[in-house]
């Protein structure tokens, strides 16, 4: 199965916000919390790098990490243009053991499909927080890259 889309093909919104310290400090956690942007895309990484014996499954977990690396740069982006500081943490430094250590393929799809499905209830629950126009429809175009991603691990899912 020859996966090559990651992502919508809508459009992400421009990032236009006015300052606001307490707006930047509800993307932290999808930014580079333990469940956010950064620790999908160094697991996605690292599931690859183990996963040389199914090309389809590498090259699926590659796609969706740099799909994942852009969200962290939008939302990263963000989170400066509202005044925040967008550093690898979100309430506590993130670290190594944030990853995903999982070996086995089939465990692995399944923890990543209940880690997107986390990341779109995450996304959704500061949707309702947020006060920003912008930064709504940015996450919520985020939040159909995710969804593909689920579509992708569940066709995946079915080969192991």
């Amino acid at each position: 199965m020859e996966i090559t889309k990651f992502a919508s093909d809508l459009p992400y919104p421009t990032i236009e916000v006015k300052a606001n310290l307490a707006q930047s400090k509800l993307l932290m956690p999808s930014y580079s919390g333990s469940n956010g942007e950064l620790t999908a895309i160094l697991t996605y990484c690292f599931q690859s790098y183990i996963s040389p014996k199914y090309p389809d499954l590498e090259h699926a977990l590659m796609g969706i990490a740099k799909t994942e690396m852009h969200h962290h740069h939008l939302l990263g982006e963000a989170i400066y243009r509202l005044g925040g500081y967008p550093i690898m943490g979100a309430r506590t430094y993130w670290n190594g053991n944030m990853v995903n250590y999982t070996l086995d393929p089939r465990k692995f799809l399944q923890q990543n499909i209940a880690a997107e499905e986390s990341a779109i209830m995450n996304y959704e629950r500061t949707i309702l927080n947020l006060d920003d126009e912008c930064i709504k429809m940015m996450l919520e175009r985020i939040i159909l890259d995710e969804e593909i991603h689920i579509k992708i691990f569940k066709e995946l899912l079915k080969e192991f």
